[in-house]
Parts: structure tokens; sequence; C-alpha cells
């Protein structure tokens, strides 16, 4: 064994990489702040977008509306049980989830999609507040008296708050179901009530003086 043997009780470590501390701190804080950095340009670029798509700023309305309700349905179930083809080159209306033309942003859920139609930026790109206008005593009694007569004519208003008409489809959906369940058991009792009748020869049948075992069939 060639070398000066080690004193007894000491262990030789030399051979053990040795780490620059300073060095590794400097370069975790330059990465952090090139990290920092690309943040705040994305977030710049995003206000700027925002800021692009808002009227207010772009000198086409000198003060913002109220918020007002829509006068229109939601289409959430057009695209329900289709298939399409989708890549990451295709324009952005064109890709997989909900589009909004007004943000120019594509939205993969519709819980996602409904959060941001009813969020602050979308409504400032379409010019409005979230500030709601206050009803007076005569709207809010035309309202109750619409209601009543919508009650009283039979008339389902769950709907009309429904995204895209929920409430009317799920019915629709059920009396379907229904009308199916109700004609197989039709069926299934005619199709019992045959079978018995094909187990009865007619001839003994006119000799035992029956015209039949309780059924309809002539």
């Amino acid at each position: 064994m060639s070398g000066k043997a080690n004193p007894k009780g000491v262990n030789n470590v030399d051979f053990r990489r040795k780490w620059d501390k300073e060095e590794f701190r400097e370069k975790a804080e330059e990465r952090e702040e090139k990290e920092k950095k690309a943040e705040d340009e994305a977030l710049d670029a995003k206000k700027r977008k925002r800021l692009e798509r808002d009227p207010l700023h772009q000198g086409l309305i000198v003060a913002r509306a109220n918020l007002k309700a829509r006068d229109y349905q939601v289409d959430l179930a057009s695209k329900l049980n289709k298939t399409q083809v989708v890549s990451v080159t295709m324009p952005l209306a064109q890709q997989a989830g909900y589009y909004c033309n007004v943000c120019d942003c594509i939205l993969r859920d519709s819980q996602s999609y409904l959060d941001h139609i009813n969020g602050k930026w979308h409504n400032r790109a379409l010019g409005m507040s979230m500030r709601v206008e206050k009803s007076t005593a005569e709207q809010v009694r035309a309202r109750l008296e619409d209601a009543k007569k919508r009650k009283q004519g039979g008339e389902s208003s769950a709907a009309d708050f429904a995204p895209d008409g929920f409430e009317q489809l799920a019915a629709a959906q059920k009396r379907k179901e229904e009308e199916q369940r109700s004609g197989k058991r039709r069926k299934g009792e005619s199709d019992s009530e045959e079978e018995e009748d094909d187990g009865i020869d007619p001839e003994m049948a006119a000799m035992m003086g029956f015209g039949g075992f309780g059924t309809s069939k002539k």
C-alpha cells in the first residue's frame, strides 16, 4: 500500500467535490430576476391587449354604462357529441374550447367560459362597468306582473335563466326517455299476449266453446 497512512482517528475527505456557495447564490438570484422580468413583461402585454380592446381608452365612449342583463342565450351545447380535428397551428377561434370574440381568447371548459363572460374585463371590453342600475318600484311591479302571467300561462321561467335553456333540454330528454320506456312496456305486453295466443289451437278452442282466453285477438 503506497502513500502515507492517515493518523489514527482522522479521515481524509480531500477527494470530495467542493461547492462555491457564493457562485450558486449569484446564479439563483440571476435566475429569479429573469423569471420575474418575464412575468412582468407578460403581465404588461396582457394589460396592453386589454386596453386596446377597451372602448373607453379607444375614445369610442366617454363613460361606462351600467351592467345589463344579456338578451340572448349562451351557447354551451352546440358542439356536444361532435368530433373536431384541432392543432396548435389553427386559428384561435377554431381550436378546442369556447372562443370569446370580444376578448380574442379561448376557454377550455364551460365553467371557465361563464366565469369569463360574467367577469370584469369582458364587460369592460363591452363598455360596461360592474355597477348595476337600481330598479324603480314601477320596474319591480312590472317584473312581478310578467312573472305572474308566465306562471298562470303554464310557462316555465327556469330555462330563461339557465345557460342555453339547459332545463328545457333536460325536461325534453326526460319526456323522451319516458315515452321510450312506455313504448317498450306496451310492446312487451302485446308480445306476451301473442305468445299466449300462439299456444292455443283455434279448432280446439272452438270445439270447447271458447272464443278466446281473455285476449282481444280474433
